[in-house]
Order: C-alpha cells, then structure tokens, then sequence
C-alpha cells in the first residue's frame, strides 16, 4: 500500500490535487478573473497580437516619416527609442503563451468571439497557460526534493504551502499575464536540472540546464541572479569545484550547452533588433538599479510590501537554516544565506522597490524555490513533536494569504499604498465596507497647495437606527468663489467601532434643474485616520472639477444608519480650493 501511494506521488497526484484545490479555490471562493490581461502583463503578451494578428509590431525603419499604428501608439509599453517603438518588457513570457494563445485563436470564432487578441478565449488562455506552468513548476519542485531525501508527504506539504500560503495564488488568477508564475517554473526546473548535473553529470541534465537558463533570461533578465545560487546547489565545495569541471571536460556538451543558451536568448535579441535596428538594448528606459541605497529593510518588513509580512511562510522557512547548523553543514549555510542576501540587495536596489501594484512582495515569487527548499528540509529533519507544531503554525498561513489575496481583488488591501495602521485596520476583514479604506487619498495640504475659502460648523448630533437624516445643506450663493473650489472636507469626532455599518453621503445639485454636479456615498469608517475602534477626529476630503454652473448649486451631506446609532460630534465642513 505505500508502494502504492508512493509511485501515485511520483506520477504527479500531489500536484494534480494542488492544482484542482487551487481552480476550486478561485471558482468559489475568490471569484475567477475574467480579464487576465492587463497592466504589466500585457506588455508581455503583446508580442502575440501585434506579430500574429494585427501585423503592427514595430519594426526599425530608414523611413524618417515611419508611423506607428494608433493601437501601438496608446500602449504606453511602447517606449520612443530614437524614432523607433520598443516593447519595454521581455519576450519569454509570450513563447510561453503562444500555444494557448494559438488554441484561442483557432477556436475563437467557433466560440462567437472576435479574433482580436484579447476577446474571452484569449484571456482564458493565459489563465489555463498559468496553471499548466504553476503545475509543471510544482512537478520539477517534487523531483529537485527528492535530491535533498525529503519524503513524498513533507513533499506534498511543501507544495502545499508553495501554493496556498504565497502570492501564487493572485498571479494565476488575477495576474496571471504577469512573469512571475512562468518565472517560478523556469527557475525550479532550472535548479532541478543543475541539481541533477551535480548529482550524476549527466549531459542531458546539463543541456536541460542551459535551455531553462536561457528562458529565465527571457523572461525576465535580472533573474540570471539565480545562477549565485549554484554553491548552494553542488552542496559541498568539492562538488561545486567538480561539477565545473565536468562543465568543461566534455568539450562537446559544453558547445552544445552554450548554443542552446545563446539560441533561446536570441529570440529577444532578434526581437530587439527588429523594433530598434540594434541588438542588445536597455529596454527599460528612465527605470534602473539605486545600489547605493537599497531599500533592504522595506522589501522585507514593510507593511507596503514587505516579503515577510504579506508571505509569512517565507519567514518561516529561514528555521531550516538552524538544520545546517546544527548539523555543521557551515557550507550549505553561509552560501544559502549569501545568495538570499544578495538577491535581496539586487531586487530592493530597483528605483521602486515595491515594483508598483502588487499583492506582497511579488519580485520573489521567482525564486520560491528556493525558500521551499528549507521548509522542506526543516519540516523533514525536526523531531515528531516540534515538525508537528510547526506545521499547526505554517498551517494558519493558508487562510489568511486567501482572505488577504481576496482583499487585494476586492481593493481591500491598498495595491501600493499600505502602512501599518491601515493593515490592522482591515486585518482579515472582509466586508463590502472596507473596500477602498485604505486607498483613501491623501493631500499635501499647506499655505502654498490649499486655501480655505468658506468653512461652517453644526452641533452635535445623534441620528437613531435605521434612520436617513440631513446633517448639513448649504447653497453656493453662500459660499465666496465657489467656482474655484475642488475640495469639500468633511470631518467629526467619532469612536469608529469595526461593527459601524452607516454610510455617508455628498451631493452637489443645481438648484434650478436638479442635474447632479457630484455625488459619493461611501461608509462612516472611510472617515477613519488612526484605526477603528479609537475616538478621534475622522475627515474626508471630497474631490471634484469645479463646478462652473451659472445657477446656485445646492450642497448636502446625508447620513444613512442601518443597525445601531451614530453618534457625531464637532461637525465641521471646509471648503477649499487645492493646487497640488
């Protein structure tokens, strides 16, 4: 029976059961994604549509008038280079793609969708493109554990956890035309194979080595990083030292190794040298590294997008280094430790370290395995009771990265913007209510930027449940230079309870035709500035373009309570004219 279950675990059970958990997961529970190409990822993508169906792909001209078609024009990842149009991001992850993409272009019309490269099936596709590749990565993660003699159920954890506690979830579904999930995959095959290589040279792990090193070059090229992690991989100085050498004393394989490499890269070279007429190219223009002040300490603790906040099973992971010291295996140790260190460095070293909209930190979901490997490693070696514990305690990562992967979805979670009040504020919160809490805008309000042009103030007041009450109507006749303001703040005393359910609105109407100049209604909590639960003086800044009617406009804030009372206390409404 465990001969069995065994050999069921070799021909990938394991990572079918993730797999089927995690569509599960997405169907029910956070809702599927059904726009899959957006933002960064599609700058990825684009090199499909633009060679395959629209024939638009900029090309090097000697033509001084050479234009560009208007859909290439407004994809602001088609940098100017000197006459020429670029594609900012790499290549890889468009030959990833391109047999799904090719499937939804042969059945598209079958379907009754356009075949324009980004209709139903096509972003589809991408979604069923980042499952097979987390499901290939996941596979060549269970064959590089084996190597290290950890069984196939601490295995299975591992993936488990790779999966379910991770930013992985949210680059298959929501993301999943972002680089990361087929940077995971290329990353963890690569390190099988050069594991392998280490293990029994043999030349086809070798040339399987070079090809994966060349796709994470196309992908993404500052993850050829990963080649530091190589000492970690021999295992033993002696091992490193001889795997090298093997590298070179099979003069055949070595050629053949470099040509694959050099094959696979060329794409992007070719590439390259079609937009631009040069071959080797900086294609992120105005973007680069900062190594003199690298945000170190932020990448990894921040409540922006610290790695160990958002990814606690990361964290967790670094115990499997006390197993190296206990064990005196110093080598395994401080060359693990070394390569963290330095990948750290590199990817907090980016002028914007939290490498824009993101859930977490997602610069190193490229390189989980290589924090899988300790967990695994720690959950193998600890004692029946300690591994026992420890997995309790991994286990709690599972729910919480789920809810707050559904709070990113659902703008709970600010998408760059997060601090430490506003994270404990909506922690494991779900409610419709929190959405776009902690987005909330903030201004740079002093005597340069803001003039308050009109203010009033209105007593106390406290509105019974279930009750729709007028706490404030004003008309513009009243207001000085109403014509110049695009603020209205609103601000009271409140103790904010996490149970308030009553909602705020603003209106702005002509008084003659009732045509509505502004309207926003949002939850009392949205007033909130230093956490729930807490009396303080809560504010809003209404936003708008200033209204030029030539009739008088009428202002009014609505309260709307549902199950308990509100009570307001030193009402204040600023009008104010703001110059950023």
């Amino acid at each position: 029976m465990t001969f069995k279950f065994v050999r069921l675990f070799r021909w990938g059970l394991g990572e079918f059961l993730l797999i089927i958990g995690l569509v599960l997961l997405i169907n029910h529970c956070l809702l599927r994604e059904k726009i899959t190409i957006k933002a960064d990822g599609q700058g990825y993508y684009d090199y499909l549509p633009a060679l395959f169906i629209y024939g638009d792909f900029p090309y090097k001209s000697n033509d001084s008038t050479q234009e560009f078609s208007d859909r290439i024009n407004q994809m602001n990842f088609y940098l100017d280079l000197n006459g020429s149009k670029i594609n900012k991001y790499p290549a890889g992850v468009a030959v990833l793609v391109f047999p799904f993409f090719n499937f939804a272009h042969l059945t598209a019309l079958l379907q009754g969708f356009e075949n324009d490269g980004f209709s139903l099936p096509y972003q589809q596709a991408v979604y069923y493109a980042a499952l097979f590749y987390l499901l290939l990565g996941l596979i060549f993660l269970r064959k590089l554990l084996v190597f290290y003699n950890i069984s196939y159920l601490v295995i299975f954890l591992t993936q488990l956890f790779g999966v379910f506690s991770t930013s992985i979830i949210n680059y298959v579904n929501f993301d999943p035309s972002f680089s990361h999930v087929y940077s995971f995959f290329a990353v963890t095959t690569f390190l099988y194979f050069l594991k392998a290589w280490f293990q029994t040279s043999t030349i086809r792990h070798l040339l399987w080595a070079a090809v994966f090193l060349g796709l994470i070059i196309l992908i993404r090229q500052v993850n050829v990083i990963i080649l530091l992690f190589v000492p970690f991989l021999a295992g033993s100085k002696e091992k490193l030292t001889e795997g090298v050498k093997n590298v070179f004393k099979n003069k055949k394989a070595f050629v053949a190794a470099f040509a694959l490499l050099a094959l696979i890269i060329s794409i992007q070279l070719v590439l390259w040298h079609v937009q631009t007429g040069k071959t080797f190219i900086y294609s992120y223009k105005g973007e680069g590294f900062n190594f003199l002040s690298p945000a170190f300490f932020s990448i990894l603790f921040s409540y922006q997008k610290g790695l160990f906040i958002y990814t606690l099973i990361t964290f967790i992971s670094l115990f499997g280094l006390s197993v190296f010291v206990l064990n005196k295996q110093f080598y395994q140790f401080y060359t693990w430790v070394l390569f963290f260190v330095l990948l750290t460095y590199v990817v907090s070293s980016w002028h914007s370290w939290v490498y824009g909209c993101s859930y977490g930190s997602r610069v190193y979901i490229d390189f989980y395995a290589v924090f899988l490997i300790l967990l695994a490693i720690l959950f193998e070696k600890l004692k029946s009771w300690y591994r026992f514990t420890l997995i309790l305690i991994a286990l709690i990562t599972i729910p919480v990265n789920i809810i707050q992967t559904y709070q990113y979805k659902t703008f709970i979670l600010d998408w760059i913007t997060m601090n430490k009040t506003k994270y404990w504020t909506v922690f494991l919160r779900t409610e419709d209510k929190y959405r776009g809490l902690t987005s909330k805008k903030q201004y740079s309000f002093n005597d340069q930027t803001a003039s308050i042009i009109h203010s009033d103030s209105i007593q106390d007041i406290v509105v019974d449940t279930g009750m729709m009450q007028d706490l404030y109507t004003e008309s513009s006749a009243r207001v000085k230079q109403f014509e110049s303001i695009n603020i209205i703040q609103v601000s009271f005393d409140h103790s904010f309870p996490s149970q308030q359910t009553a909602r705020m609105e603003l209106n702005i109407r002509d008084s003659l035709t009732n045509e509505t100049y502004y309207y926003h209604q949002h939850p009392v909590i949205h007033y909130v500035e230093k956490g729930l639960g807490r009396w303080q003086t809560g504010l809003f800044n209404y936003d708008f373009a200033p209204i030029g009617s030539q009739n008088y406009c009428k202002i009014k804030l609505l309260v709307f309570t549902k199950q308990e009372p509100l009570e307001i206390k030193n009402l204040k409404i600023k009008y104010i004219a703001y110059r950023p």
